[in-house]
């Protein structure tokens, strides 16, 4: 054998040895390998366990944030269009004020004129309340005059009802004084003109003048009452002769005679019908 030879099967021999030793070595790395492959492989299947279980719940929460993000989107239009409305509003309000604020401004304007028209009619409610004040002094007195009047009248009245009574009472005893002096009045006719006395010398009156208070004709026969009685020294059978200012009204024979009045009779006639305040006089 050449040298060569041996050279190659010693060459051989070394490469043998360490493709063997290579082998042993890459058999043991291998095994190394494929256990730690193994545990690699275990801890990848767990992780892909853990990763499908986080990619479902992502998968879940996604499909969440998508309704949500509709949901938020159907939000974010409902808002929009609020904001639209609000805008809207906010404009009609802004207009709406901008109308208040002139409408404002006139009502300032007529409460001004107002609160001027107001002390004007405190000024004339003052001077009502004083005439008012004045009308009821007035009213009051007014009332006064006229309780004060309505006992006068009543007072009146009543005296009238007196005067009414006593005129009465004369004019009955009128009537049956009239009966007898007209019985003896033709007596006396005779006994004068039998013994030729003139009767006109008889009664001597005394000089009065008065006045009519009353004219009735009520029972047929004018009756005459004069403010002249006994306390004047007025007797029956005394005449009167009535006149008013220039106007001679005839003469009255006195009938009856009471305190402080008579009744008489139209003995002759003159101008005019005798009335309630003519005067009457003993003697012209």
């Amino acid at each position: 054998m050449s040298p060569i030879g041996k050279v190659f099967i010693v060459l051989n021999l070394v490469l043998s040895a360490i493709f063997v030793g290579a082998a042993a070595t890459l058999i043991q790395t291998g095994s190394e390998y494929r256990v730690t492959a193994e545990s690699l492989q275990t801890q990848l299947d767990d992780a892909n366990k853990v990763s499908e279980t986080t990619i479902g719940e992502l998968r879940t929460a996604n499909t969440a944030l998508a309704g949500e993000k509709d949901r938020v989107a159907a939000d974010k239009a409902q808002l929009v269009s609020e904001k639209s409305a609000l805008e809207d509003e906010l404009k009609t309000e802004r207009e709406q004020n901008a109308d208040l604020r002139e409408r404002l401004t006139s009502i300032d304007g007529k409460l001004g004129d107002l609160g001027s028209t107001n002390r004007q009619q405190e000024s004339r409610i003052a001077e009502l309340n004083q005439q008012a004040t004045n009308l009821r002094s007035e009213r009051d007195s007014a009332l006064d005059e006229r309780d004060g009047a309505v006992a006068e009248r009543e007072g009146a009245v009543r005296t009238a009802d007196a005067v009414t009574r006593e005129r009465d009472e004369l004019q009955i005893a009128l009537g049956r004084s009239r009966e007898l002096a007209e019985s003896k009045d033709a007596k006396l006719q005779e006994v004068a003109k039998l013994y030729k006395i003139d009767l006109n010398n008889l009664n001597d009156q005394p000089d009065l003048s008065g006045r009519v208070t009353n004219v009735d004709s009520t029972h047929g026969t004018t009756v005459v009452v004069v403010n002249l009685g006994k306390n004047d020294g007025v007797k029956p059978g005394h005449t009167f002769d009535v006149y008013n200012g220039k106007v001679y009204k005839g003469k009255i024979h006195v009938e009856t005679v009471n305190t402080h009045q008579c009744a008489a009779t139209i003995s002759m006639a003159g101008k005019g019908d005798i009335t309630a305040g003519d005067a009457v006089v003993t003697r012209l």
